[in-house]
């Protein structure tokens, strides 16, 4: 069962983004540097939360300190992305299949929020995902009936999603700055991305089905993400014609 469960798992936590990679990314060469520098951005603010981690040895155990300043500083790395690709947005138009097209900016987006979404599921995730070969499973504390394997994968394959909305939603928010609706993007990307962290401390926790809350809050979150994606490609296609 523990090889069953390995790739079970495997599939639930990577299948979305390797399939999205495999089919759109990696057919185009300018799209994977893209995204393997958006993941060396990713993997800085992973490092240097693991840093403050260590060192900060009194709040190790405290989620909630982990998680704040890990997410302003994943948030902050995003912007510092977001300047490089700007200074560097003419370039890519140029050698882009469709440079003068107005979706360019948002296909640059996603690519470097798959980015995001491949280096934070591979840390967050590989290590828990190796231990699920065995010997002996570790169950889910606030849904015993399921392992923590099981619901880690489905956390991990949710976030992968919402990075790359994220991704979008914040790269439209910056440009549009300083217009209302460019601080209301910026502020959804924050509070949600903060929301979802927050809500995966539901899975080892003693709340009753707390995984399931988890997931629905993740759920919900996407939904919300992908409309507001929806409204701005609309509104770029409208612009278009």
């Amino acid at each position: 069962m523990s090889l069953y469960t390995f790739f079970g798992c495997l599939l639930i936590a990577y299948g979305p983004i390797l399939s999205i990679f495999f089919l759109y990314i990696a057919p185009n060469a300018q799209y994977v540097l893209l995204m393997v520098s958006s993941a060396f951005f990713c993997l800085i603010a992973l490092l240097l939360s693991s840093v403050i981690w260590y060192f900060a040895k009194s709040t190790q155990n405290i989620h909630y300190v982990s998680i704040s300043y890990s997410v302003a500083i994943q948030e902050i790395c995003r912007w510092g992305f977001y300047l490089l690709l700007n200074r560097a947005e003419s370039g890519l138009n140029t050698v882009s299949a469709n440079p003068k097209s107005p979706f360019n900016r948002s296909v640059f987006a996603f690519v470097s929020g798959f980015g995001y979404a491949l280096m934070s599921a591979l840390v967050g995730y590989i290590s828990l995902l190796v231990e699920s070969i065995g010997p002996g499973v570790i169950m889910c504390p606030s849904c015993p009936g399921a392992t923590l394997y099981f619901i880690s994968a489905i956390t991990t394959s949710l976030f992968s999603l919402m990075h790359m909305a994220w991704m979008m939603i914040s790269f439209d928010g910056f440009s549009d700055l300083p217009k209302t609706k460019g601080w209301f993007k910026i502020i959804w990307v924050i509070v949600s991305h903060y929301g979802a962290s927050f809500a995966t401390t539901l899975n080892a926790s003693n709340v009753n089905y707390g995984c399931v809350y988890s997931i629905l809050i993740c759920s919900c979150i996407i939904v919300v993400s992908s409309y507001i994606v929806a409204m701005s490609l609309k509104s770029r296609f409208r612009l278009q014609h």
